[in-house]
């Protein structure tokens, strides 16, 4: 869950032990009625494995609402998700100013830390998936629309997920020097590969928009403007791959992806970390022009 979810700050020990919780409802199963409105995506606008259903939600035009939470950790409050700097930002349809609250009603004696993604059932007001992985492909593939699916793509994109959107994660928990080479040489040898198979194609299976090129393109946003420097993935740029930076600019332009992508957020939650007031060089956002590059 921790490598798969937003759950605290980036790059820091938590500060708390409590665990996230794992609620894993499905369409597909029958379990949870496939329903108009009926739905809401908690999530991040910082949080690349929330954004991929945000993005999934757009581009298939479904019937599931999302209430986007508080960047940055209240400095008093180091295990929930708000939506704001205090208790009277609420969110509207779920009526809660705790993402915890929506977990407390699917688990009465939640007492964890509560995550993003999160999609809640609205007439019970309760979490019914957390698992970002699963909800993506419920979202593109129970939903009636299956057209962000290849029939050969599941096995590429448990690749992509453990090759690219987990490394950054994964690079933390280094316990070594050969560690940390081995990981990171995986992960640029990955984008080297992906700049290749992009030499031809728009998308990463061709002709078609898939779940893989949302999978990736979270990551590539992410990658100069934090993972190149919080995670000491810094041995290239994604301008250096210049099939992979064009491919990611051109999907920014894609409604979907570009109204789901929000650079601030994502300075204000890797660097700043909390809302308490910065005062120190370690939370301080780099000077950067954040969207111009983007836009070319």
């Amino acid at each position: 869950m921790s490598n798969s979810a937003c759950a605290w700050q980036p790059g820091k020990k938590p500060a708390a032990t409590k665990e996230p919780a794992s609620i894993n409802q499905r369409f597909s199963t029958g379990e949870l009625p496939v329903e108009a409105d009926r739905y809401r995506l908690v999530w991040g606008r910082f949080c690349p494995w929330a954004t991929q259903s945000a993005i999934a939600i757009d581009l298939l035009k479904l019937p599931i609402s999302k209430g986007a939470i508080y960047p940055y950790r209240r400095e008093t409050l180091d295990t929930d998700w708000v939506f704001g700097p205090d208790d009277s930002v609420i969110d509207p349809v779920l009526k809660i100013a705790r993402v915890s609250q929506a977990y407390q009603k699917a688990i009465p004696d939640f007492a964890g830390r509560s995550t993003v993604p999160a999609l809640v059932d609205i007439q019970t007001g309760a979490v019914v998936n957390n698992d970002a992985n699963v909800l993506l492909n419920e979202l593109t593939q129970a939903w009636g629309d299956t057209s962000l699916n290849q029939p050969d793509e599941a096995a590429f994109d448990a690749r992509l997920l453990a090759q690219v959107n987990q490394a950054p994660g994964a690079i933390l928990d280094t316990t070594s020097q050969a560690d940390y080479d081995t990981k990171a040489k995986a992960f640029f040898d990955t984008l080297a590969a992906l700049n290749a198979r992009l030499i031809e194609h728009p998308y990463i299976f061709g002709e078609q928009l898939t779940q893989a090129d949302i999978r990736l393109f979270v990551t590539l946003v992410r990658f100069d403007l934090v993972y190149s420097q919080q995670n000491k993935l810094n041995y290239r740029r994604l301008v250096d791959y210049p099939q992979l930076w064009a491919y990611a600019k051109r999907l920014y332009q894609i409604p979907a992806f570009h109204d789901n992508t929000d650079f601030d957020a994502i300075l204000a939650h890797f660097y700043q970390v909390s809302d308490a007031p910065v005062t120190d060089f370690d939370r301080v956002t780099p000077y950067t022009d954040r969207q111009a590059a983007w836009q070319d």
